[in-house]
């Protein structure tokens, strides 16, 4: 199993490192030399063209969104059998299309940052003329970066916001939870430790659980209790109505792109 990588910057060099351990080769393209080196100091095969990198199994297209158009304009009538993996936002399979040609095979894919320490959640949808066994090929070594989800692409800018930016957020409660502890006395070090590790328990928890996690939530907060004091709070200024508002307003900044 061959994997070819145009582009070597966060996602493509995060693919990379995920997929080597369970796919024969992987070779990387990078425009900018620097990243090349970069490539070959990691351990990676590298090619000088696009052209190189071919004939493989699964192309993945990771490119920033302004140099796509050149890119794909360049391997029009170039594929035969790959398969072109695309993780370039606000790219539809469409708008590939229209540049590469009709009869090509193509996954669009959304990963999010997660996929750097194979913890990604990776949404997905593909073109009709790709074979099952292709499709569950590519699930089986792409799932070595994360979770993947087969989604109706109508549902990728949903994906983008919720799990694409999703990190983001995450990282902002981790921050705001981190300065509370400050607030209260921890050195922030000590702080940002013990938010990373209930965020991480809370998690395992819920997964290994199961259950909704309202019932959680009454099982933490005890009747006249701490834990319904600082939930108070929240309530009163719409923690969950921020979180909808923000995701909703992420999702249609994905869908203007």
């Amino acid at each position: 199993m061959r994997v070819g990588i145009i582009g070597f910057g966060n996602m493509g060099s995060a693919f990379a490192q995920g997929l080597r351990d369970v796919v024969s080769e992987v070779l990387v393209y990078d425009k900018d030399e620097t990243k090349r080196e970069q490539a070959l100091s990691l351990g990676f095969g590298t090619a000088k063209s696009i052209e190189f990198l071919l004939p493989c199994d699964f192309l993945l297209l990771a490119v920033k969104p302004k140099d796509v158009q050149e890119v794909l304009l360049g391997l029009k009538g170039k594929l035969k059998g790959e398969v072109l993996v695309s993780v370039v936002a606000g790219l539809s399979i469409e708008k590939i299309l229209q540049f590469v040609g009709q009869d090509v095979k193509v996954i669009r894919t959304m990963p999010n940052l997660n996929v750097k320490v194979k913890m990604g959640a990776i949404a997905f949808c593909s073109t009709e003329n790709i074979p099952n066994r292709v499709k569950e090929k590519f699930v089986d070594i792409f799932s070595s970066c994360g979770k993947l989800y087969e989604i109706e692409e109508r549902l990728i800018d949903a994906f983008t916001a919720l799990a694409g930016s999703g990190p983001a957020f995450v990282f902002k409660f981790i921050q705001g939870l981190s300065m509370a502890g400050v607030m209260e006395g921890f050195s922030y070090p000590v702080a940002l430790d013990i938010v990373l590790q209930t965020l991480r328990g809370s998690c395992e928890l819920l997964l290994k659980e199961g259950g909704h996690p309202e019932e959680w939530i009454s099982r933490v907060a005890s009747p006249s209790g701490t834990t319904i004091e600082g939930l108070k709070v929240l309530e009163e200024r719409a923690f969950i109505g921020t979180i909808l508002e923000c995701v909703r307003q992420t999702s249609q900044k994905a869908k203007k792109l």
